[in-house]
């Protein structure tokens, strides 16, 4: 997987995690466009380049754009899954008729499902099958990846071609993406 295909990046969840995902991908120089489940973040990231709900006083590049509708924000070539962990469940599947095989899903949610105790990663193989999995894990704080201050974070993935396609996609000099198998 040559990073050149992972040119449009989608991230679904306009939290200050998501937020913080997005703009370290847009300074990778990547498209970007993130999900934002209420409309008047997706309205402020569009209009003004805010998250003042989730991550204010942060300003966000012009480039990228918001919407209201995960599948919109799932076509592209890496989806970065940055939900709360109890909405994991229900937002992959609303996604899964609309996914296509092989497209990566970085899984960026932190937790564990309540009700089956599942992990994140689990959540994802049970309803997106057809996606190419890998989990993004900190420790890391929004506000300080979104001002730019080093962070290192771990990318793992069963496949190990995959992890360094998504390292070298998102990954940014101030913030080093190690990859694990």
């Amino acid at each position: 997987m040559a990073e050149k295909s992972l040119q449009r990046i989608g991230i679904v969840g306009a939290g200050g995690w998501g937020t913080a995902l997005a703009l370290i991908a847009r300074r990778a120089g990547r498209e970007v466009v993130i999900q934002a489940y209420e409309p008047e973040v997706a309205e402020d990231i569009n209009r003004d380049h805010i998250n003042q709900l989730y991550l204010p006083g942060v300003v966000l590049d012009p480039k990228i754009r918001a919407t209201t509708d995960p599948v919109e924000a799932a076509e592209a070539d890496a989806v970065l899954l940055a939900m709360p962990a109890q909405h994991m469940r229900a937002l992959a599947r609303r996604l899964a008729p609309a996914w296509r095989e092989g497209t990566p899903a970085l899984v960026c949610a932190k937790g564990i499902e309540q009700k089956s105790g599942a992990l994140m990663s689990e959540v994802l193989a049970e309803e997106l099958p057809g996606a190419a999995g890998a989990v993004l894990s900190g420790p890391t704080f929004a506000s300080e990846v979104a001002r730019e201050l080093p962070t290192a974070v771990t990318l793992a993935a069963r496949n190990p071609a995959l992890a360094e396609a998504l390292s070298h996609a998102i990954g940014t000099p101030r913030f080093r993406i190690y990859t694990s198998g």
